[in-house]
């Protein structure tokens, strides 16, 4: 097995958000600092990088507050700005040479395309896995699909040994029903409405028996072959699954990537 090397952050000394014991993303990484009068110059940054061949020479990371930057070493003008949400998901792939700083632009452009032609439907219904309209009050599970292109390692693959793509439940195996007030369908688990907090830095899903403002609501959409995605209202972020082992995964919101699908399964 080839270890991977490391890869370089560039760190503001004062009110950093990344290099935390808990973070994933944070490990295998070389760190250097900066003082927060210091002038960012990537020119020499990049040439730090280049003297280190013990490092991933390709890209390194500047890390200021809770803004990100992924940095081209032979052309510092090709940067990406990035969330420490979307860390987990970005960096380890950029270390790994698994992607790259246009791929992650050009995704980018095309997530804002699809927020763009996103439309209200008149009449909107819910629809299981077999077409099948789902009626306010009607019960169902909502199963969580694996990205095909996701890989597990040798310890997840023991876990999901058996386990069927069925048995990966939103929620813990929650059950699901919907409500339609003033032709708005809204998610709700028993008895509460589904909603995002616009308060909460870290995007989670809540429950209230209040029904949500329209900032709160969830906007559901589906595709030809009856899979479904969640965002926020005005389409900006979407709702992802970021798994921590195969069968366990936190639910949560990123503005940068490919929305999460999801099935629905009448009971």
């Amino acid at each position: 097995m080839i270890e991977q090397k490391p890869i370089h952050y560039f760190v503001c000394s004062e009110g950093s958000d990344s290099l935390r014991l808990d973070n994933f993303a944070d490990d295998n990484t070389i760190v250097e600092y900066f003082d927060s009068e210091d002038v960012v110059d990537l020119e020499k940054f990049a040439e730090i990088v280049k003297a280190k061949s013990n490092c991933v020479q390709k890209h390194f990371i500047v890390n200021k507050g809770f803004e990100y930057r992924a940095v081209e070493t032979d052309n510092v003008e090709n940067t990406y700005l990035f969330s420490s949400r979307l860390k987990y998901r970005f960096v380890p792939k950029l270390a790994a040479g698994t992607a790259t700083i246009d791929m992650f632009i050009e995704k980018d452009k095309h997530l804002e395309d699809m927020a763009t032609k996103l439309e209200s439907q008149p009449g909107f219904k819910l629809r299981d896995a077999n077409g099948k309209v789902i009626p306010d009050g009607k019960e169902f599970a909502i199963q969580i699909l694996r990205d095909s292109e996701e890989e597990l390692d040798e310890e997840d693959e023991e876990e999901t040994e058996g386990l069927s793509e069925e048995e990966l439940l939103f929620h813990g195996g929650e059950i699901f029903e919907c409500e339609t007030i003033d032709n708005i369908v809204y998610l709700k688990n028993s008895g509460r409405y589904l909603f995002f907090d616009v308060d909460d830095k870290r995007s989670n899903i809540f429950f209230s028996y209040d029904v949500p403002t329209k900032e709160q609501r969830i906007q559901i959409h589906c595709d030809d072959n009856g899979d479904i995605w969640l965002t926020k209202w005005d389409g900006s972020a979407s709702v992802m699954c970021e798994w921590v082992k195969c069968a366990c995964g936190a639910i949560e919101l990123c503005e940068y990537d490919i929305p999460q699908k999801f099935r629905l399964v009448s009971l």
